[in-house]
């Protein structure tokens, strides 16, 4: 039985990228911070499904936690899905410097603080897959999501980087470019309903690229020729534009 470890467990798509894997029969490692959620959520997945599952409460800011939690996993990965994400207000993280620290920290530092641990283990057995959700906004930075988006752009080449150095070595770097899904995180923003996912369709596309070992994936496929039109507008034209 192979195992996928689930960075990001309790979060609105995590859980459901967790059922998608325990259908599949992997065992489960999962993390996050609720430990009421991860006891629910090993429960729900243990009764319907013949499976192995193993949580782990913590935060995946703590980095003095990072070598740690990895070593004494009792069983190493074979798949890993990074499902951490954090977003609320632009202008917040302007004017509050935790508020910002906290938007870079979740949605970059941490990420790659861990894989890093983790894609070093994979390298020494020459096998592995990791995948990591970064988003569109990272493609171009504007106006309404930019500092959110400058570290989802930082993720997106760190992952390019991995995936080139890794390739050789057996271990495979999947990059999600999601857009939006309605979740927790994306309520109270402006969602166009024909673009935007629901969590548990977004997560099945997700798990299907992970484990189909693709390489760069739009989860909604519009995406890609939406940013790759608003990447090819001029700059003198785009820092006009209306906020977006």
């Amino acid at each position: 039985m192979k195992n996928a470890l689930v960075v990001g467990a309790t979060s609105d798509i995590g859980t459901h990228i967790g059922e998608s894997l325990a259908k599949r029969g992997f065992s489960l490692s999962l993390t996050g911070r609720n430990k009421q959620q991860l006891a629910e959520l090993k429960s729900k997945f243990q009764i319907k499904y013949p499976i192995a599952v193993e949580t782990f409460e913590w935060d995946v800011t703590d980095f003095s936690l990072h070598q740690k939690f990895y070593q004494e996993l009792p069983t190493k990965p074979d798949i890993v899905f990074f499902v951490v994400g954090y977003y609320e207000d632009q202008t917040k993280a302007r004017e509050d410097q935790i508020e910002l620290l906290k938007t870079i920290q979740v949605n970059y530092s941490a990420v790659v603080s861990l894989m890093n641990i983790i894609s070093l283990d994979m390298e020494k057995r020459n096998e592995g897959t990791i995948v990591a959700i970064s988003s569109v906004a990272g493609d171009r930075g504007r106006q309404m999501n930019y500092i959110y988006g400058s570290a989802k752009a930082g993720l997106t080449t760190y992952l390019s980087g991995l995936r080139s150095l890794l390739f050789s070595k057996g271990v495979q770097i999947t990059t999600i470019q999601l857009g939006p899904v309605y979740t927790k995180m994306s309520e109270g923003h402006n969602l166009i309903p024909w673009l935007t996912l629901q969590p548990q369709v977004a997560a099945e596309l997700i798990v299907k690229a992970g484990l189909s070992k693709k390489d760069l994936v739009y989860i909604r496929w519009p995406w890609r020729f939406i940013m790759m039109v608003i990447r090819m507008i001029p700059e003198w034209i785009f820092k006009r534009l209306p906020p977006f």
